[in-house]
């Protein structure tokens, strides 16, 4: 983890920037495969690019949300069967 930058560039395969996420999520996305780390760089890495596009890999945990001031929504409503209430539910992303 040591050879990344505390904050890294998320690029897309065709190096469209995406998002910023911390040094330990970087390392994990290579490590994983998901990502690959620059060949060549002097010092940390600042930038990692996606193996491929998330689209043709990731599940989508709900219907997306309408669009908003806020950005993109890690929250959804789930109602509990039991008491008929309702609870917010979180994305396991956003609790990073």
């Amino acid at each position: 983890m040591n050879h990344f930058h505390q904050r890294v560039a998320v690029l897309s395969s065709s190096g469209i920037h995406l998002r910023y996420v911390h040094a330990a999520m970087a390392a994990a996305l290579v490590m994983s495969g998901t990502a690959h780390a620059p060949v060549a760089s002097a010092g940390r890495a600042r930038s990692i690019t996606l193996a491929r596009p998330a689209e043709s890999h990731a599940e989508r945990i709900g219907e997306p949300s309408a669009p908003s001031l806020g950005g993109v929504k890690f929250t959804r409503w789930r109602r509990l069967e039991e008491s008929g209430t309702r609870v917010i539910e979180h994305h396991p992303r956003a609790l990073l």
